[in-house]
């Protein structure tokens, strides 16, 4: 039968065990776990799974910016049942434990002008300025011009795998071509056929690992 022993985060670290194989080693407040081998010390092994941190924030109002301006998206949803993660002045994406997160976003870009117009997105990390700006983040969406009355429509899916510390957050930017851009919300439907109201943005982020 696997023994589990608990420390802290820095205890752990500062003692640097030799675990046994099999025995099982948490991390009190990040929940994280390492499994010994009888070779490595603590500092040397890799984590084993992750205790799930997740949560989902959206967004039910539209968003605007001028053109050619970097500017956060924000979330006023939050779903209930959120672990781990939580939002902060409306836009920063906070982690509450150390680990590697998925953030999947989902964006609903509408255009009301008629001309095609481009919009990009990014991920800014810890900064309110452009030096918190990720490497290879950055995606680009045309949207297409307003047709018999109705806004020009294109939703953009953004995905990233990101190593995070606890109190990292992080940003979604945007900035349009063109100020007739924005991340459009929709109500309920009921004709022709029933639907529900549609989000302007939808942002889920999952731990996949430990670190």
């Amino acid at each position: 039968m696997a023994i589990q022993k608990v420390d802290s985060r820095a205890g752990w670290a500062a003692r640097n065990p030799l675990l046994l194989s099999g025995e099982i080693g948490l991390e009190e407040e990040t929940g994280n776990q390492k499994i010994g081998n009888g070779r490595q010390e603590w500092n040397r092994l890799q984590y084993f799974g992750s205790p799930g941190y997740w949560a989902e924030f959206s967004s039910d109002t539209d968003q605007t910016t001028t053109a050619d301006t970097p500017t956060e998206v924000t979330f006023n949803k939050a779903n209930e049942d959120n672990i781990g993660v939580k939002v902060i002045s409306d836009s920063r994406l906070t982690i509450d434990h150390p680990g590697v997160y998925v953030f999947e976003i989902n964006l609903q870009l509408s255009n009301n002008d008629t001309q095609i117009h481009d919009v990009h997105f990014w991920l800014r990390k810890n900064n309110a300025g452009d030096a918190g700006n990720l490497d290879l983040t950055t995606n680009v969406a045309s949207v297409i011009e307003k047709h018999g009355g109705i806004q020009g429509a294109n939703n953009l899916l953004l995905d990233h795998t990101l190593k995070l510390a606890t109190g990292d957050y992080i940003q979604i930017m945007w900035a349009p071509t063109d100020a007739n851009i924005s991340l459009k919300a929709g109500a309920a439907g009921s004709s022709p056929y029933v639907r529900p109201s549609r989000p302007s943005v939808v942002c889920n982020v999952f731990q996949i690992a430990g670190a």
